[in-house]
C-alpha cells in the first residue's frame, strides 16, 4: 500500500514540507482565513519593513556615477546608441540593494554579439562575475560593480520594458501605499525565496503586477490603461498598444492601511481560483482562460512534482497565469517550474494563515536558507561589533589594515608582472612586424615550395606508372612501328604471301606499338616537365636561403635595441604565450581588487563605529558638565540599527589612514595650469586672466 497521499500525490516528507497547501488541497470545504484581533499591531512592522529597505540617496548616487561610467566606456562605444535605466529602481517598487537594470539601445543590433562585446568590455574594466545569459526571453549580460557593490544586468533593445517600468512608476505616484504594499511583499518573497525567476519561481516584475492587480480589485488606485485615446507604437515590428492615462482617477477610494492590504493580499492569491482565471492588470479584472485563450495545460504541477520518470519534462503552461500589460501573449508564469508552483501556493496560504493567527511579521518573513542571502548587506551593518569591546575592534581594525598593506603589495607585484609581460609581448610583436615584409616573400616562397613538391610528386607518380606499363623507350617503338609499317605496306612477293593469321598478328602489333607510343610520348613530356619543376625548386631554395639570411639580419640589428628578447624564441606562438600570460595576470588583478574593495569597506565600517563610539562618549562627558552652549540631541547615535546608507557621511570622512589608496601624482604641468586658474581658448576673444583664490 502506497504512504503517498491519494489526492495530492505527496509523500509524508513532501506532506510535512508543504502543509499548508497539502491541507488546502485536501479539505473539501473552502477555507475560511481568520482575521486578527490586533491587525493594528501589523502596521508599525511593516513600515519598519518599507523604511529598511528605502533606497537611501548614497546609494542612488552611485547607481547615478556607475551609469554615467557605463555611458562612457560602453553606450560610446556604439554609434547613436542610448544607455537608459527601467525596473524596479527606476518604478520605485524595488527592495534597497536591487538589481540595476539597464536597456542600451542600438538600431539593427545582433544582440548576442553585442552582449558578447560588452561582456569583453566589463571584465577589462574589472567587473566582477561577468555573466552572458543569451538564451533567455530577454538577451542580458548581468555583472558587479566591485566598487558601489551593484548588480547590474544590461539588456539590448529591451525598449517595452521602458513602457512597463513607466506605467509602474505611474501607479507607484498614485498612492504612497502601491510602493508600502509592493515593498512589504517582495521582502516577505525574497525571504521565503519565491521571487528567483532563474530558479523556477515568480520574478520581481511578477510580484509587482500581482501587488498592482490587488490594489486594482480593491479600488485603492484607478485603472491607467482604460482610457478612449489609445496610443499606438511599433516596437520590433510588432504593434504594441501602450496607452497609459495618468488623469484617471477613483471616484471613491479605498482607505485601507497598509496592514488590512497585506492581510487581503495574501487572502486574495492565497485562495485565488487560478484554474478558471487569468490576472490582468489591462482590463482591470480577472479575466477567464475562454477570454483570454490560456487553457490551464496539463500535466499539472503536482503531476509533475510527482512523477517518478527521471526526466518526467515540463508542465503544462498558464497555471499561475499573469498577463503582461502590454505585450498580451506573454504570461509572467511562463518561467515557474512545476515546484516552484508549488512553493508559491505553499507560502502564500502559510502567509495568509500566519497573518490572520496574529503571527509576528519576522516570523512571516523568516528567512528560507540564510546562507543564500549571505551576500546582502545586513539592515545593521554594525550588527556583529554592539557586543565587542573597543579594544577588540581596534585589534580587528589593525588586522585589516595588514591585510589591506599586503594585498595592496599583492597588486603591485601583479600590475609589474603585467606591464612587464605586456612589454615583453608588445616588444616580440614590434619585431615581428618589422620583419613583416621578409616573413610575407619567405612565406611566399615556402607555399611555393609545398605546392611544387607536391606537383613534382604527382607528375613523378603518372611518369613512373607509364614507364612501368610501357616497358620500351620511345626511340625502340618508334623503329619498331618503322619495320612493322614497311612489311605491312610493301609490295607483295606472290611467292611469299603471308597467311591471313600472320597478316592479323602483324596489324595487331601495329596497333599496339601505337598505343604504346602515345604513352610513351606523354611519359617523356612529364619527365621534361618534371626537370623543369626541380630546376625551380633549386632556384626557390636559394632564395629561401637569402630571405631567411636577411630576416635573422634584420631581426639581428633590432634584438641590438631591444636587449630584454635577447635569447628569446620570437614567434607569434611565443607571442600568444605572452597575451595568454598577460589574461590570466589580469584575472588574478581583478580578484585581488575585488578582496581589496572589500577590505576597504571593512576598515571603513569598523572605524566609522569607534568614531562613532567615540561621538557618543564624548558627547556623554560633555553633557555632564552643563554646558549651556552645546545644543541638545534628539538621539542617541548608538541605539537602533544602522544602515550603510545612514553613515555615508562617516565613511566619507574617513582619514587617509583608513584608506590604502596612493596620493595621486600631478605633472608639473597639469600643477602649474592649476595655478593659473581660468584660461580659455575662443575664436575671436581671449579669455581674461583670473587669479585663482
Amino acid at each position: 500500500m502506497s504512504d503517498s497521499c491519494e489526492i495530492t500525490g505527496f509523500s509524508k516528507s513532501d506532506i510535512e514540507k508543504y502543509s499548508y497547501l497539502h491541507k488546502y488541497l485536501t479539505n473539501k470545504e473552502k477555507i475560511e482565513f481568520q482575521t486578527p484581533e490586533n491587525l493594528e499591531g501589523f502596521i508599525k512592522p511593516l513600515q519598519n519593513t518599507v523604511s529598511a529597505n528605502r533606497i537611501h540617496s548614497s546609494e542612488t548616487k552611485r547607481r547615478e556615477s556607475l551609469l554615467k561610467h557605463l555611458e562612457k566606456s560602453i553606450a560610446s562605444k556604439f554609434e547613436n546608441s542610448k544607455i537608459s535605466t527601467f525596473g524596479s529602481v527606476e518604478s520605485g517598487l524595488s527592495l534597497k540593494g536591487g538589481d540595476f537594470d539597464l536597456c542600451l539601445q542600438i538600431q539593427d543590433a545582433n544582440q548576442k554579439k553585442v552582449l558578447k562585446r560588452i561582456g569583453g568590455m566589463l571584465k577589462g574594466q574589472g567587473m566582477e562575475k561577468v555573466q552572458i545569459i543569451s538564451r533567455a526571453k530577454v538577451p542580458i549580460v548581468k555583472f558587479t560593480d566591485p566598487r558601489s557593490g551593484i548588480h547590474v544586468d544590461i539588456s539590448i533593445n529591451n525598449t517595452l520594458a521602458l513602457h512597463n517600468t513607466k506605467l509602474l512608476a505611474s501607479y507607484a505616484k498614485l498612492d504612497s501605499r502601491v510602493k508600502d504594499l509592493a515593498i512589504c511583499i517582495k521582502h516577505w518573497a525574497l525571504h521565503r525565496n519565491i521571487s528567483d525567476s532563474v530558479n523556477g519561481t515568480f520574478s520581481s516584475y511578477a510580484w509587482s503586477i500581482l501587488v498592482i492587480n490587488h490594489l486594482l480589485e480593491e479600488d485603492v488606485i484607478p485603472n491607467l490603461q482604460s482610457s478612449t485615446d489609445r496610443v499606438l507604437a511599433e516596437i520590433d515590428g510588432k504593434e504594441f498598444d501602450i496607452t497609459i492615462d495618468e488623469s484617471n482617477a477613483l471616484d471613491d477610494s479605498n482607505n485601507k492601511n497598509i496592514a488590512e492590504l497585506t492581510l487581503s493580499f495574501f487572502h486574495n492569491y492565497a485562495t485565488r481560483d487560478w484554474s478558471n482565471g487569468v490576472v490582468s492588470i489591462r482590463s482591470g479584472k480577472s479575466l477567464s482562460r475562454e477570454e483570454k485563450g490560456w487553457m490551464d495545460e496539463e500535466p499539472s504541477a503536482l503531476e509533475i512534482y510527482n512523477s517518478d520518470k527521471e526526466n518526467p519534462g515540463r508542465m503544462g503552461e498558464h497555471h499561475l497565469a499573469i498577463e503582461d500589460p502590454f505585450d498580451l501573449d506573454h504570461d509572467l508564469s511562463r518561467v515557474v517550474w512545476a515546484d516552484g508552483e508549488i512553493r508559491i501556493r505553499n507560502e502564500l496560504l502559510r502567509a495568509a494563515e500566519m497573518f490572520g493567527n496574529g503571527s509576528p511579521w519576522k516570523d512571516i518573513c523568516e528567512t528560507v536558507d540564510p546562507d543564500r542571502l549571505s551576500d546582502m548587506e545586513p539592515v545593521d551593518i554594525f550588527h556583529d561589533l554592539r557586543d565587542k569591546s573597543d579594544d577588540i575592534v581596534r585589534n580587528m581594525l589593525e588586522k585589516t589594515k595588514a591585510e589591506i598593506d599586503s594585498v595592496d603589495r599583492l597588486i603591485d607585484a601583479l600590475e609589474s608582472e603585467r606591464q612587464s609581460t605586456l612589454r615583453m609581448a608588445k616588444a616580440m610583436r614590434g619585431v615581428i612586424e618589422e620583419t613583416s615584409d621578409l616573413r610575407k616573400e619567405h612565406k611566399s616562397v615556402v607555399l611555393g615550395l609545398k605546392s611544387r613538391n607536391a606537383e613534382i610528386d604527382e607528375i613523378k607518380k603518372k611518369r613512373d606508372k607509364i614507364n612501368s606499363d610501357v616497358i620500351l623507350p620511345i626511340h625502340m617503338i618508334e623503329d619498331e612501328l618503322s619495320k612493322v609499317y614497311s612489311r605491312l605496306t610493301e609490295e607483295l612477293d606472290i611467292h611469299r604471301v603471308p597467311s591471313l593469321n600472320k597478316e592479323k598478328d602483324q596489324f595487331s602489333w601495329f596497333m599496339e606499338l601505337q598505343a604504346m607510343h602515345g604513352k610513351a610520348r606523354e611519359a617523356s613530356e612529364l619527365h621534361h616537365r618534371f626537370i623543369e619543376l626541380v630546376k625551380e625548386q633549386k632556384e626557390e631554395i636559394k632564395k629561401l636561403k637569402i630571405y631567411e639570411t636577411k630576416h635573422d639580419d634584420a631581426t639581428s640589428k633590432l634584438l641590438e635595441n631591444e636587449p630584454m628578447l635577447k635569447d628569446k624564441n620570437i614567434s607569434s606562438k611565443e607571442v600568444n604565450s605572452y597575451d595568454r600570460r598577460v589574461h590570466n595576470i589580469q584575472k588574478a588583478l581583478r580578484k585581488r581588487r575585488g578582496e581589496m574593495h572589500k577590505l576597504r569597506r571593512e576598515a571603513g565600517r569598523l572605524d566609522a563605529w569607534l568614531r562613532k563610539k567615540s561621538g557618543s562618549q564624548n558627547r556623554g562627558r560633555n553633557s555632564g558638565r552643563g554646558n549651556k552652549k552645546s545644543k541638545p540631541r534628539g538621539k542617541k547615535e548608538d541605539s537602533g540599527p544602522m544602515t550603510l546608507g545612514d553613515i555615508s557621511g562617516l565613511l566619507s570622512g574617513m582619514n587617509n589612514e583608513t584608506s590604502s589608496k596612493r596620493t595621486r601624482k600631478v605633472s608639473s604641468k597639469k600643477a602649474g595650469m592649476r595655478k593659473m586658474g581660468n584660461l580659455g581658448a575662443h575664436r575671436g576673444s581671449r579669455s581674461q586672466f583670473k587669479k585663482k583664490d
